[in-house]
């Protein structure tokens, strides 16, 4: 639905998100982009395309947009746009410094840059409407300079319109006033009327002037106008914009004044107080209306609350938004009054709000021993992170919960096993909601350690063997089991060396007791009860050996080799 007071605008300028450098800038560009788009929509001479159609025409074109110059044309022209404001904002201490670029999209240009500090929010309020001005200066020499103001009386743009339609309650009337592009006072108005936005419209009157005062209404109807613009001796070109009224030609209460708005996880705040010249003209104010907006002039009325229940602190009103918000996405939100006879009245002034971010997951290391290294964006205003897992046998299953919201990374060192991959995602949340999940990433652990290679015998003594093995140099590796038997299918374990730079083992047979060689523990693995056993002159053994981890995972076993003793 459109909003009970409002007016529709000629496209030339939009305005693109302000990007944020660094964390700590993170909300302060959506809080001067809002006060920025809030200035300019009250500047009726700058003409501004809705922030809803640009991310549609976007979206369509399949345009992702950057920073850069290149970026911002190609989108530019995509839009079908004069002029594009964007830039971005940077947190160094208690300074917010802010540069702004207007571009011309056509020129390919820039056609001017604001490099602006704001200490606070008082500061940003008092500041942009400066900006504001120069906007309006510099898209009021490009009209000049085109033409897109002038008319040739004899041969007028069948594109001609007009800049903004305004429509309010005047009396038991509706006051209509227009601009348009041209200075031109040979033009003359018709205008119509309809109880729909789609028609049929109905002429209503004639006028010459940019002002017209609708007196044939019944009161408390809702009326859509649209205006014919009748050059002299030419066709009438008709205005593609439409605005609305509601309870035309009644005396209406009045909004309430919008304090505040902040974005959470997907939840919206917004507070307000209700206007005191609603007690001093006897409106008796039964309820309020949240609106959210969804198009240009297209506003959905989310919620109403009585007046009687609602929180407040400090004279303050608030009222919470959380149905169907979507992470990392703006939405405009307006207020209304209703009184006891029933009768609304127009919007509060916007309030955008934008809601946090699903946090975006990194993968930072992986093929560590049982553990890999996450980390991911910071997210305003959250008060911790949830880690989320799976496998290709086991769902998503919450494995951690990260109870601060500064710390950004995360060791997943929780049952997992070698040579394993693993899938992850990350959601952040406050003392209200989750958001949605992140994207996911995936890593794989360690695998288990491969043999060491070039295993070899000596036989120097009677009765013992020399094995030789190249070691790895892996501080991952536990150590080496060593293998014996009578062939390579009948084998062993003899003994387990805990130095993974260990590369050799002397082995004289079995025995019950650990044997000290060197710095290395050679240790038995007979079964309990069996006596010293050496090894036995003119046999042929079979050896072979393994790594283990520092888990004691043991990994494939090497090649059989071949010893015999003296």
């Amino acid at each position: 639905m459109s909003p009970p007071y409002s007016y529709a605008q000629k496209k030339v300028l939009a305005i693109f998100n302000l990007s944020a450098t660094n964390i700590e800038s993170m909300g302060y560009n959506g809080e001067i982009l809002h006060t920025l788009i809030s200035s300019i929509e009250t500047d009726k001479s700058i003409e501004l395309m809705p922030r809803r159609e640009i991310e549609e025409m976007l979206f369509r074109s399949e345009i992702v947009l950057d920073n850069s110059e290149e970026a911002v044309i190609k989108a530019g022209i995509a839009l079908g746009i004069n002029f594009v404001l964007y830039g971005e904002v940077t947190k160094k201490g208690p300074m917010i410094v802010t540069r702004l670029n207007l571009m011309d999209i056509e020129g390919k240009t820039i056609l001017n840059t604001w490099n602006v500090v704001f200490q606070d929010r008082d500061s940003i309020l008092k500041k942009i409407p400066k900006i504001t001005e120069e906007v309006s200066t510099a898209l009021s020499n490009w009209k000049r300079s085109s033409g897109a103001s002038t008319v040739n009386e004899t041969q007028l743009s069948p594109s001609i319109d007009i800049d903004y339609l305004n429509v309010a309650n005047e009396g038991n009337s509706v006051g209509l006033s227009w601009k348009t592009s041209t200075q031109s006072s040979s033009l003359s108005y018709n205008v119509y009327r309809s109880e729909h936005s789609d028609g049929h419209y109905q002429f209503v009157g004639k006028t010459s002037d940019c002002f017209f005062k609708d007196s044939t209404i019944n009161k408390g109807q809702s009326y859509y106008y649209k205006i014919g613009i009748l050059p002299e001796n030419q066709p009438e070109i008709k205005s593609s914009h439409i605005a609305q009224i509601r309870n035309a030609g009644q005396r209406i209460p009045y909004p309430p004044l919008v304090m505040g708005a902040k974005g959470y996880i997907k939840r919206a705040e917004i507070k307000f107080v209700p206007s005191l010249k609603n007690g001093q003209e006897f409106f008796n104010i039964i309820r309020y209306n949240l609106y959210r907006q969804k198009g240009a002039n297209d506003w959905e009325n989310i919620k109403t609350i009585d007046s009687k229940n609602m929180f407040q602190t400090d004279s303050i009103f608030t009222v919470i938004d959380e149905s169907g918000l979507k992470d990392g996405t703006d939405y405009t939100y307006a207020l209304s009054s209703t009184d006891d006879s029933n009768i609304e009245s127009s919007l509060s002034d916007p309030a955008l709000v934008f809601i946090a971010k699903a946090p975006v997951l990194s993968l930072v290391t992986d093929n560590l021993l049982r553990k890999i290294n996450l980390s991911w964006t910071f997210v305003q205003n959250a008060s911790g992170y949830y880690v989320y897992r799976k496998t290709e046998n086991i769902s998503w299953e919450k494995i951690a919960d990260i109870a601060e919201s500064i710390t950004t990374s995360y060791s997943d060192e929780k049952n997992i096993s070698d040579g394993k991959q693993y899938f992850y995602r990350i959601s952040a949340y406050d003392d209200k909601k989750e958001s949605g999940c992140s994207n996911e990433v995936k890593g794989k652990t360690k695998d288990l350690p491969g043999f060491p290679e070039n295993l070899q015998s000596q036989v120097t003594a009677a009765k013992s063997v020399t094995l030789l093995w190249a070691a790895i140099e892996d501080p991952d590796i536990g150590g080496y089991n060593i293998y014996r038997g009578v062939d390579c299918n009948n084998i062993k374990k003899i003994a387990s060396i805990k130095n993974y730079r260990s590369n050799t083992y002397l082995d004289k047979g079995d025995a019950l007791k650990p044997l000290e060689d060197g710095k290395n523990y050679i240790y038995s693995y007979l079964e309990k009860g069996e006596a010293v056993t050496p090894l036995e002159d003119g046999k042929k053994y079979f050896y072979a050996i393994s790594s283990f981890n520092l888990f004691d995972a043991e990994g494939q076993r090497s090649n059989c080799i071949m010893a015999e003793t003296k």
